[in-house]
């Protein structure tokens, strides 16, 4: 009892807590039965980081924190992750015939001697936290490592047999213990996914490796996986596909599913679609998160007068509201949010989707199934006679589709759609290429919208810089005047935001309204870019304008800004 106690008196003494905190924390911890460790960084009295180096002063070991040093991978090959993950330890370096380990238990009499058992050699231990251990791990070996490495052992121990034939990995996975891993296996890896914010999974098989990426705020990022994964892709898939309700037996065609999983008190959407490839099949998992769909309209990150004028615009009686961009940038959730806004009892809101993203309540929604003939366009026609006030079509992509949102319009109904073009002008052009009059779209579209998702900067890690002025002032089209008060700040990268300087999104906006300039204009079928000039002259702020509000304001940084709005700019473009 003594060391527990003379440990207490550390805390205190270093002034990590005081008495009354640490009786707290003690009693907490006895009901719940935690370690006093885990319990102060839950309770918020002080950082994990703190309290562990307080430990290892205790201790009289040396302290580190593993994601500010490198480590080399050669070492921890040596390593077998089952041993690693199994007595929670990270092998840093070598000094001498020494092995230096990061280890976050150092109090277990046991430990040490384990790992000095099962490793056959002298060891050197060192203090980090248990979140440092769980990072290591799954960046030095993988997601998964330490189930991958079970069921090669099992593999081996079974007799069953990994082959090669041609450019195609194929597994006899018949026995149960490893069917049992590869569930396990998959799931560590959606697991990660949503815990990471993900939004795509891409398992993409190649002649000697299997790849997967994660898809984080717009950039793919490559997840950290074991080499030996590759012998069990077919295993893999298969699993997938069963989760899916797929055919596991077709391996020649495309295939299209859902999952649906819960984690926590978040339920998510699991959008699988399969390709076959000469190396196999390769898998992408597309993540929607129910709670992330169902924003209002306050969450969207609308600037004050855009939500003003956006308010208008879903107001009208009838009339077409386009949304454009490409995909992934949220085009689906502002609907989704202007949409939960105009829900009242008296209004009879239809929509039709490919696929239905979120369920929403109060809003008879339908999915197309075009393998059975029931597309966007024969869906609408069907609506019409359901006597709708407001009709959402998840897309507009060919001419019928959008005739039939036209004439819909034109018959005394608010029609919300998307459409794939780089600007709000674009709209026009699009809609014109498909064969729609021009006369239609004057006198039917009420408003394009443009927008992109861009990274905002880490909140953890965000501090004040200053960037060249004069490039602002040229990709801009600002003065002296205009970056007055700015407050320039950028992710300097930490572990909360991956070392990328970002986290999370937002949406930045360009708002075209239909005023009688823009309908004239339309009728003479006159250029996109000549268009975007003219309504930018009426006060139309263009999706840089908006990304430079961000930037102004510290939200994100203006390479960010250009990046997603490099092909959107007319200042560089021209009237082309």
């Amino acid at each position: 009892m003594s060391e527990p106690i003379a440990f207490e008196k550390l805390l205190v003494h270093r002034g990590i807590l005081d008495e009354s905190r640490l009786e707290r924390a003690k009693g907490e911890a006895a009901r719940n039965g935690m370690s006093l460790l885990a319990v102060i960084p839950q309770l918020g009295y002080a950082t994990q980081e703190s309290v562990y180096e307080a430990l290892a002063e205790f201790c009289e070991m040396p302290f580190v924190m593993l994601s500010r040093r490198g480590i080399e991978k050669e070492i921890a090959q040596k390593t077998p992750a089952r041993f690693a993950t199994h007595y929670g330890f990270v092998p840093v370096e070598e000094r001498g015939t020494a092995l230096v380990v990061a280890i976050s238990d150092p109090l277990s009499p046991q430990l040490l001697d384990d790992i000095r058992m099962v490793l056959k050699r002298r060891i050197e231990p060192v203090v980090t936290t248990p979140a440092e251990i769980t990072r290591a791990i799954k960046e030095l070996y993988g997601v998964g490592a330490d189930t991958m490495e079970k069921m090669l052992i099992e593999a081996e121990g079974e007799g069953a047999v990994l082959t090669l034939e041609g450019s195609s990995v194929e597994s006899d996975l018949g026995d149960d213990t490893i069917d049992a891993s590869i569930i396990k296996f998959v799931n560590e890896i959606i697991l990660e996914a949503i815990q990471s914010d993900t939004t795509d999974i891409h398992i993409e098989p190649f002649e000697d490796s299997l790849r997967v990426r994660y898809r984080i705020d717009g950039i793919l990022h490559q997840a950290p996986t074991p080499p030996s994964i590759r012998g069990f892709h077919a295993a893999i898939v298969s699993r997938v596909k069963i989760m899916a309700n797929l055919n596991i037996a077709e391996k020649r065609l495309p295939q299209d599913g859902k999952i649906l999983a819960n984690f926590g008190e978040n339920r998510y959407d699991l959008r699988v679609s399969i390709l076959p490839t000469p190396h196999g099949e390769t898998v992408n998992i597309r993540i929607l998160s129910r709670s992330s769909m169902a924003l209002s309209m306050d969450q969207l990150g609308f600037l004050p007068e855009d939500m003003e004028q956006f308010n208008r615009f879903i107001s009208r009686p009838h009339g077409i509201i386009l949304v454009t961009g490409p995909t992934g940038s949220g085009k689906t959730t502002t609907l989704y949010a202007a949409l939960a806004k105009l829900n009242q009892v008296d209004r009879k809101i239809l929509t039709i989707e490919d696929p239905i993203e979120y369920q929403l309540s109060g809003i008879s929604q339908m999915q197309v199934q075009p393998r059975i003939g029931f597309d966007f366009s024969v869906g609408l026609r069907s609506m019409l006679r359901h006597d709708p006030d407001i009709m959402l079509v998840g897309e507009i992509r060919d001419y019928e589709t959008a005739e039939m949102a036209i004439r819909s319009s034109l018959t005394g109904h608010l029609v919300l759609s998307t459409l794939h073009t780089n600007d709000s002008a674009g709209a026009v052009t699009r809609l014109i290429d498909m064969g729609i009059e021009p006369f239609l779209i004057a006198s039917t579209l009420i408003a394009s919208v443009a927008q992109r998702l861009v990274r905002k900067n880490c909140s953890y890690c965000s501090e004040a810089f200053e960037p060249d002025r004069e490039l602002l002032k040229a990709e801009f089209d600002l003065s002296d005047k205009d970056l007055e008060g700015a407050r320039f700040m950028r992710g300097k990268g930490c572990e909360q935001c991956r070392y990328t300087g970002y986290k999370g999104r937002l949406a930045i906006y360009e708002m075209l309204p239909f005023t009688e300039a823009i309908k004239d204009m339309t009728l003479q079928r006159v250029n996109a870019g000549i268009i975007k000039k003219e309504a930018m002259k009426r006060g139309m702020r263009t999706l840089r304008d908006a990304g430079w509000r961000r930037v102004y304001s510290g939200d994100t940084t203006a390479e960010e800004v250009l990046r997603l709005t490099a092909d959107t700019d007319p200042i560089h473009q021209g009237d082309a």
